[in-house]
């Protein structure tokens, strides 16, 4: 009888402690694909990277016991990195020296059983020599966990504020960055009976796409929309950190209406089943393999349907060696004016080694392609392939301190006869592939 008493108090504290916070977080002052890049990790309410490597290992070794106020603890950082880009628009004659600065700060509570977390993070990227390459991105996140018994119920809201990139897999008709914004909010209550858990979830996303500056001032309002979706996720535990996962989602979406053209909205409903086997300290994986649908509201507009897959898996060999793979095919929504929806297919392997106490040296691989639908009809799809290959070395000095060298190669081509929006003659000829190698020296301080 007491815990019933308990259990509202703790939703009633879990929604008080909510809006304080919101009201401290600034408001409204990759598209769809690229934004799961910046959820943060640390925030109840968004799940963390699926990752075991000897990087992370040795990251919380040495992570810096941050700053305690109160029940909470507060981790600031900071980053400065300088460097060269050999191609920043994807153009020829783009090449520049950049420097990059970053700053964050997270709060997350101590609590034994529920949770409250903040960040706020921004990352500031000059072109030196392409000044209208240069572009900031920033993003600040809020999220809780409350504890009802065996249930829990969960709730993160993130703002972020972004830019589209011509060198962006699956992006056409761009050349400067074009900003967009992104208001996310997830909603998640998981009941466990036993070894079977069932978990409902709802999810809102804002789109809103702005104008990109340079020769020619252009608006991507077009992509701009709105996108709620309903999820139910099963999990039947098979053993300890081993179960068999099934998925059913489904999603509406609400474009700006164009003059003169007609909206992209859907519907979309996809299935996921699979294995997330964790318990094994040398081979850890998730495999989720399903299908999606969609189907426009526009009759002119064909439906797309696609099988789809999730698949990740690290590998550690030896407590000095890490390999992580990571593979996914699914719709998205359009990056383009161009493109109703597009399906991306891409796959990553990345390989960690760790040198000598706190030095690691990683190398990484990546190969995605797109197939984007015209919202033209009659018109041949966009499609492109890129292809992406690394390597870096770091080391942790100290708890507070880091310092980073990479190098990083991008190989991009494109089936697509769609040209910028803008005037780029200053910058030659527009191509349908470009190269670029990127390097660059940091150093990161963080508490």
């Amino acid at each position: 009888m007491k815990q019933s008493v308990e259990a509202p108090q703790r939703v009633f504290l879990f929604v008080l402690s909510f809006a304080g916070f919101a009201s401290l977080v600034p408001q409204g002052a990759l598209a769809q694909q690229l934004v799961q890049q910046y959820f943060p990790v640390d925030v109840p309410g968004f799940a963390p990277d699926f990752s075991a490597s000897v990087v992370n290992r040795l990251t919380t070794q040495n992570q810096a016991q941050g700053i305690n106020v109160g029940s909470f603890v507060v981790r600031p950082s900071a980053s400065q990195s300088f460097g060269y880009n050999s191609s920043t628009l994807g153009l020829p004659g783009t090449g520049s020296s950049s420097e990059s600065t970053s700053a964050a700060i997270g709060v997350k509570s101590n609590w034994g059983r529920d949770s409250l977390g903040a960040s706020v993070s921004v990352a500031d990227q000059r072109y030196l020599d392409i000044p209208i390459a240069s572009f900031t991105n920033w993003n600040a996140a809020l999220g809780g966990a409350v504890a009802l018994g065996r249930d829990s119920l969960s709730l993160g809201y993130s703002h972020l504020a972004l830019h589209l990139s011509a060198t962006d897999l699956g992006v056409f008709g761009v050349t400067t960055p074009a900003p967009y914004n992104v208001n996310v909010v997830r909603l998640a209550y998981n009941s466990t009976f036993g070894r079977f858990s069932v978990t409902p979830g709802f999810e809102y996303q804002d789109f809103s796409f702005g104008t990109s500056s340079g020769q020619t001032d252009i608006n991507y309002h077009s992509l701009s929309h709105q996108l709620e979706s309903g999820s139910l996720q099963t999990r039947y535990q098979l053993s300890t950190g081993n179960a068999v996962v099934a998925i059913l989602r489904g999603s509406t979406a609400q474009f700006t209406r164009v003059p003169g053209t007609s909206p992209n909205n859907y519907d979309d409903i996809e299935a996921f089943i699979g294995l997330d086997f964790r318990a094994d300290a040398l081979v850890q994986y998730r495999v989720l393999v399903g299908g999606e649908h969609r189907k426009f509201s526009s009759a002119g507009f064909v439906s797309a349907s696609t099988p789809t897959a999730e698949i990740d898996a690290v590998w550690t060999p030896t407590r000095l060696d890490t390999v992580t793979a990571s593979l996914f095919r699914r719709l998205d929504d359009p990056e383009s004016p161009f493109a109703r929806n597009q399906t991306i297919s891409f796959g990553s392997l990345q390989y960690d080694h760790e040198l000598r106490q706190n030095l690691y040296f990683r190398l990484t691989g990546t190969l995605g392609a797109t197939d984007s639908q015209s919202n033209v009809v009659g018109q041949q799809n966009n499609g492109q392939t890129q292809y992406k290959a690394g390597a870096s070395g770091t080391w942790l000095v100290n708890r507070h301190m880091s310092t980073s060298l990479s190098y990083s190669y991008n190989h991009s081509h494109s089936s697509s006869n769609v040209s910028p929006l803008e005037n780029v003659s200053a910058f030659g000829t527009t191509l349908n592939s470009f190269t670029s190698h990127t390097v660059s020296i940091s150093v990161s301080l963080f508490e």
